[in-house]
C-alpha cells in the first residue's frame, strides 16, 4: 500500500492510501482526535463512501484492523488466540496516581497482569518501551492483556485499585 502523508494546518493530517489493487482511501486525523474516512472509485476525484469516527472509536477500529479481536486462520499457529485479548488506549491525567512514576514503580504487570506495549507522547509513539519509562500526565498508554487485566489497569490508572 502506497501512503502520502500531508499536514492540514489548523486541521490535522491527511493520509492518502493506495492499495496494491488500485482502490483509494483517504483519512483525515483531526488535531481534535476526530477521523474522517474517504473512500474513492477508480477513476474518481468525488468520494463514494465517507464515514466519521470519534477519537475512541477510530482507536476501537484500529484494533479491530490491527487483529486485536480476530486473527485469520493463517495465524493458527499463535499461541493465544488474540480475541481473548484486549488492547486499549488510555489517556494520563494529571490527577492519576502513574503520573510522575516509571513503569517499573508502578508495577503494572504485578499489580494488573497487564502490558503497557506503547506509549504516545508528545504525537510520537514509543512502542515497547522500557521499564524505566517515567509515565507522564498527557501520555496515551497502550494497554494489552485479558479483559478483566486491562479492567484493572484502568481502575489503577484512575487511583481505584488498592495498592
Amino acid at each position: 500500500m502506497d501512503v502520502r502523508e500531508h499536514d492540514l494546518p489548523g486541521v490535522g493530517k491527511k493520509f492518502a492510501c493506495t492499495t496494491n489493487e488500485g482502490d483509494r482511501l483517504t483519512v483525515i486525523i483531526h488535531n481534535t482526535g476526530a477521523r474522517e474516512i474517504y473512500l474513492f472509485e477508480r477513476g474518481e476525484e468525488f468520494p463514494h463512501a465517507a464515514v466519521r469516527l470519534e477519537d475512541p472509536e477510530a482507536r476501537k477500529l484500529g484494533a479491530i484492523l490491527g487483529g486485536a479481536y480476530f486473527q485469520p486462520a493463517a495465524a493458527e499457529s499463535m499461541d493465544m488466540v488474540l480475541g481473548q485479548l484486549s488492547v486499549e488506549w488510555m489517556k494520563v491525567e494529571s490527577t492519576s496516581p502513574l503520573a510522575g512514576t516509571t513503569l517499573v514503580e508502578a508495577a503494572v504487570r504485578e499489580r494488573t497482569g497487564s502490558s503497557v506495549i506503547a506509549v504516545l507522547r508528545d504525537g510520537k509513539a514509543i512502542p515497547n518501551p522500557q521499564p524505566d519509562l517515567p509515565i507522564r500526565a498527557g501520555d496515551t498508554l497502550m494497554v494489552i492483556g485479558d479483559r478483566e487485566q486491562v479492567e484493572r489497569f484502568g481502575r489503577l490508572l484512575r487511583g481505584r485499585e488498592p495498592a
